[in-house]
């Protein structure tokens, strides 16, 4: 019986240790965020994100290209969104049929700056709305923009090249106090196993997964780097 409440509670610190490294290092809001869902449905809308804003450099150069050639900025998004892959593609349809629905383009910029909140995609929303509102060479400055994006992308790859240690640092040391605990288990199970059994022990446990989520917070902001 003493066993089973020992595996038993051993599993649980371990699921609930790596469930919490988990969403300390993806920046959850709350409990919920631990949910496997939640945390399956952030995933695929960053992997969506990051996707669509890898893909926004050579869109908006094709359709600086398009506006150069005497296109209108309507017909030039209905190009790129032939020929550019998904999600841009699917991001610049959407936009499009907003507008045939009878929304300006400004309500349809807004609505993608929405769906991909991104910075890259609200400079894209302010460039094309200040030149369809004031006037201007829309063409050289999506050119600009595509270069400005491209140059911080490479930057962007370079820090997080740079702070990978620091990350796998973060990750390893979630993980090493699990790991050290069965060891210690295997090797002392009678000391071990009072916490699990006794008051004590569970404050123990409960401090050091305090202790863990505060390292593992600050070592995802100490390399973390905003660009």
């Amino acid at each position: 019986m003493v066993k089973l409440w020992v595996w038993t509670g051993t599993f649980g610190a371990a699921s609930l240790g790596f469930l919490a490294c988990i969403a300390f290092f993806q920046r959850p809001t709350g409990l919920e965020r631990i949910s496997p869902p939640r945390i399956l449905s952030l995933f695929l809308k960053r992997r969506r994100q990051k996707a669509f804003i890898a893909q926004l450099p050579d869109a908006l150069q094709g359709l600086a290209s398009s506006l150069r050639a005497g296109t209108n900025l309507t017909k030039g998004l209905e190009l790129i969104s032939r020929r550019q892959p998904e999600p841009l593609r699917e991001e610049f349809a959407l936009l499009l049929s907003r507008q045939r629905l009878g929304d300006t383009l400004e309500t349809a910029l807004n609505d993608l700056a929405k769906r991909i909140p991104a910075e890259e995609v609200g400079l894209f929303r302010s460039a094309v709305i200040v030149s369809h509102q004031v006037g201007g060479d829309l063409a050289s400055t999506l050119d600009m923009l595509a270069a400005t994006l491209r140059e911080r992308a490479q930057v962007e790859d370079r820090i997080t090249a740079l702070t990978a240690m620091g990350r796998m640092q973060g990750r390893v040391m979630c993980l090493l106090p699990v790991a050290i605990g069965l060891m210690l288990y295997f090797q002392q199970p009678d000391v071990m196993v009072r916490l699990f059994t006794e008051p004590l022990g569970w404050v123990v446990i409960g401090l050091a997964s305090v202790m863990m989520a505060i390292a593992s917070v600050s070592i995802r902001r100490i390399v973390a780097i905003d660009v």
